[in-house]
């Protein structure tokens, strides 16, 4: 018999003395195999809730599955990552649209949705579907692509070649750390809900397989950040994406924690893998310079988007703000001398907007400052941004009660409970099935190109005026509401 304890996600990482522990206990019922006796991790997060989203949790984590479930193929078990886009392709070599035969982003699933959905699946006690997804990400992952490792950013969710394999999606043979790092998350989180360790070899190969991209190098020759990949498109190898290099930092983080309490026999597979606690502290102790030195930028304090071969992207990012305070977190941050409360300022003054839907406002975050990056685009809210931003409050508050300011704590735990009301209201506005969130707040026409940010990530367009529900929106306002932090675990105890 082995038994798994694991703590709740917020406690250990923010080492906040009022933060309430939950023990978790997991039982062997098959070998190697352990399942929750309590789906915790579904569990509504109350205390950022008010009275109707209490209510209406139970309905809005089965409308989230249900989603998914209509979108998941039964010969790979992905989901498709948008739903009803318009049937109009557009040609770039052309700058015109051509109507296809199927929505231009039909059976198209993005690696990034790919691993939400399998975060949801876990969570929630549907292993069977889970571990289908992380069987074939598992499989395509030591596929060689380029002569290496690695995931596609996007796959045809029903389809696979004549030899079984996933066959590539809209996005070509672009290979991102960012999408990978995500799927590693969404393994590990799949191991501490279920215990089964069998993945976890994995998870540390694709660590080690960023650890050998290129890194932004320092004066003193020191490494830093590394760069996010290869494929279609810039020269990857020379852009350093803070995003994505907080997606690596997060996975480092708990591979080292996982290393230092797991027994003799797994951490073998650490050596075995080239991936050992000196080269994790390494790789963790370059970016963290690379985070202070390169990446925050003390005029705005707020963080850099990264680095490429121009030098500094200053553009402003959500992501960089909500991502870091969930996963660096405030405590470390603040020791580095990087001020979380100035963080959560910043995007609050850059990037926080009030747009309309139906003649009715609401408020949320925008990606970035578009006229600031040459983007002709309206301001508008990125939902599943907007999502991660009420973690980040949630974060925030627990770390201000902890450090004894209460006035900040009420403060954001105030703002978590209206932007996660804000996001329910944009749900009933679109009204899309099973509650299903858009991407964004603006809802592109057939023939109108969106960019979210200076070049490429179009918003997805939708049939005559209609909107386009997203994976990634939907997967990201239930772990809103959830008692879960998808990047990080917490403190692990536990034996394989």
């Amino acid at each position: 018999m082995i038994t798994q304890i694991l703590k709740n996600d917020y406690t250990d990482f923010l080492k906040v003395r009022s933060l309430v522990e939950i023990l978790i206990v997991f039982s062997l019922l098959t070998a190697g195999q352990i399942r929750a006796q309590e789906a915790i991790y579904a569990r509504p997060d109350e205390e950022y809730m008010d009275a109707n989203l209490k209510e209406k949790y139970s309905d809005i984590e089965q409308d989230t599955l249900k989603f998914l479930d209509e979108h998941r193929s039964s010969v790979t078990g992905l989901v498709e990552s948008y739903q009803n886009s318009s049937l109009y392709y557009y040609i770039p070599a052309e700058g015109t649209f051509e109507k296809g035969h199927e929505p231009h982003l039909a059976r198209q699933s993005f690696t990034y949705d790919i691993a939400t959905a399998a975060m949801i699946y876990s969570a929630c006690g549907e292993q069977k579907k889970a571990r289908q997804i992380l069987d074939n990400m598992q499989k395509e992952f030591y596929r060689p692509k380029n002569g290496a490792p690695g995931l596609y950013t996007s796959y045809l969710s029903d389809q696979v070649d004549e030899n079984d394999n996933l066959v590539i999606g809209i996005d070509g043979d672009r290979v991102h750390v960012g999408p990978t790092m995500w799927v590693a998350l969404a393994t590990i989180q799949y191991i501490r809900i279920t215990g089964d360790g069998s993945y976890l070899p994995w998870v540390i190969d694709m660590a080690k397989w960023v650890s050998t991209l290129p890194h932004f190098i320092f004066k003193d020759n020191q490494k830093g950040a590394v760069s996010m990949g290869h494929g279609w498109g810039p020269d990857w190898s020379q852009v350093y994406s803070t995003e994505n290099c907080i997606d690596y930092y997060s996975i480092l983080f708990i591979l080292k924690n996982v290393c230092k309490q797991c027994s003799d026999k797994v951490k073998q597979e650490f050596v075995d893998r080239g991936l050992t606690d000196k080269v994790i502290s390494r790789e963790i102790a370059g970016l963290e310079r690379w985070f202070k030195e390169v990446a925050y930028n003390k005029d705005t304090g707020g963080f850099n988007a990264g680095y490429n071969e121009n030098g500094i992207d200053r553009t402003k990012a959500l992501d960089t703000v909500s991502n870091s305070l969930s996963v660096i977190g405030p405590v470390r941050l603040a020791q580095w001398g990087i001020d979380p409360f100035r963080l959560i300022e910043f995007a609050e003054k850059d990037l926080m907007i009030k747009d309309t839907i139906k003649g009715k406002s609401v408020e949320g975050f925008d990606f970035t400052i578009p006229e600031e990056i040459g983007n002709p685009r309206r301001r508008l809210i990125w939902i599943e941004g907007t999502a991660q931003m009420v973690l980040a409050y949630k974060i925030m508050s627990k770390y201000s009660s902890g450090i004894g300011n209460q006035t900040k704590a009420e403060e954001y735990k105030k703002k978590a409970i209206k932007i996660a009301k804000e996001l329910d209201k944009i749900a009933e506005l679109v009204r899309l099935p099973k509650n299903a969130l858009p991407y964004t707040s603006d809802n592109p026409g057939d023939k109108e190109r969106l960019i979210t940010y200076k070049y490429e990530w179009e918003i997805p367009r939708g049939p005559d005026g209609k909107w386009v529900g997203s994976i990634a929106s939907t997967a990201w306002r239930f772990f809103s509401l959830s008692y879960y932090n998808p990047m990080m675990l917490g403190k692990i105890a536990f034996k394989f």
